[in-house]
Order: C-alpha cells, then structure tokens, then sequence
C-alpha cells in the first residue's frame, strides 16, 4: 500500500505505546502498597524456590514468605512494596 510507514517509525511508535503501559501498570502496582489483598497462594515462586506466589482476585502476582502448606489456601496479605511486576507480601499475617 501506498505512504506506509517505515519499519523504523513502527518500531518507535511500538515502544512509545510499550512505554505507557508499562509505566501505567507499575502506577497501578504501587497503589496497592500498604492495602491487605486476598490471595490464592500457587505454590514456590518462579525467581525464588523459598518463597511462595499467589495471585490476588485482579490476577496480580504476589511473592511472599511462607510454607508449602499454605498452597492452595486463600489469605490476606498486606502488601508491602512493589516489585516492578508483582508484589511483596508480608508474611507476619499467616498463622
């Protein structure tokens, strides 16, 4: 087709928008820090073997310290700092 642009511009325009929305979904991360969530906890984190990972009800990733007991169980954590693309849970919450 005629006036296409160029594989450049597409490249600089597809990071531009990748820009957005990665510095809106770490906003919307940040804004959790401090709330106590409801999680489902999914078993040993993927980065981390000793620590745990669940997904709060919005699908957000939560790392946290905890025990192989505790897969499969929903709980509330409070958040206590964003990680880029997951979340910190505090783990003094679980019994």
């Amino acid at each position: 087709m005629p006036d296409q642009l160029s594989e450049g511009e597409k490249e600089a325009r597809n990071q531009d928008l990748l820009g957005v929305i990665d510095r809106h979904a770490r906003a919307k991360l940040q804004a959790t820090v401090g709330s106590c969530q409801r999680i489902l906890c999914e078993g040993p984190s993927k980065t981390n073997p000793h620590r745990l990972t669940g997904r709060t009800p919005q699908n957000k990733i939560v790392v946290f310290e905890g025990e192989p007991r505790h897969v499969g169980s929903l709980f509330d954590v409070r958040i206590v700092e964003s990680l880029g693309f997951s979340l910190l849970g505090d783990p003094a919450i679980l019994n």
